[in-house]
């Protein structure tokens, strides 16, 4: 069910079994599918794909973002452009072993987005992999396990706690 409040682009693509909160904003291409659930408040740019995964209130999914099924996300997550969330850690086009079904119905999670975690551009982020909160894992990345709560995941593989001092002033040290 797609709330009443929620904007809904002509031409993005939703199936009858997904569920977008109030006030949620799905753009072109954008794509939510196989019994997703999109909480309220959320952004979803164009030619990204939930599918089968859950989000909480506030997220906004960047342009090109992939989200498989078995994702939780929690509340007022940013996924960067083009950002690859998976499910599977041994693909193969024979799904034997693999329940596709299970990971829509939520009742198995590969991966979980804690509140308030930001994920950049072009990061892939490996199945069983929990993202705690307030973290943050560079552009570019290849997480390859579990970050802890108000760090940051740097592309080199390294995990450094986040300075909020600085992060407070960012724009002033970008010039």
């Amino acid at each position: 069910m797609i709330d009443p409040t929620a904007y809904f682009h002509p031409r993005a693509h939703a199936d009858d079994s997904v569920s977008i909160g109030a006030r949620t904003r799905v753009w072109q291409f954008a794509s939510v599918i196989r019994s997703a659930v999109v909480g309220m408040d959320c952004t979803l740019a164009t030619c990204s794909i939930v599918d089968g995964a859950r989000l909480g209130n506030g997220c906004i999914v960047s342009h090109g973002a992939f989200i498989d099924p078995g994702i939780n996300i929690g509340d007022d997550v940013f996924i960067g452009p083009h950002v690859s969330l998976c499910n599977d850690a041994w693909p193969r086009t024979v799904k034997t072993h693999f329940n596709i079904d299970l990971l829509i119905s939520g009742e198995f999670v590969t991966t979980k987005i804690l509140d308030g975690a930001s994920v950049g551009a072009n990061a892939v982020v490996l199945p069983g992999i929990t993202i705690g909160k307030r973290a943050l894992v560079a552009a570019g990345a290849v997480v390859d396990r579990s970050v802890p709560p108000d760090c940051i995941f740097k592309r080199n593989g390294s995990i450094i706690k986040i300075d909020f001092e600085r992060l407070g002033r960012r724009m002033r040290e970008a010039q």
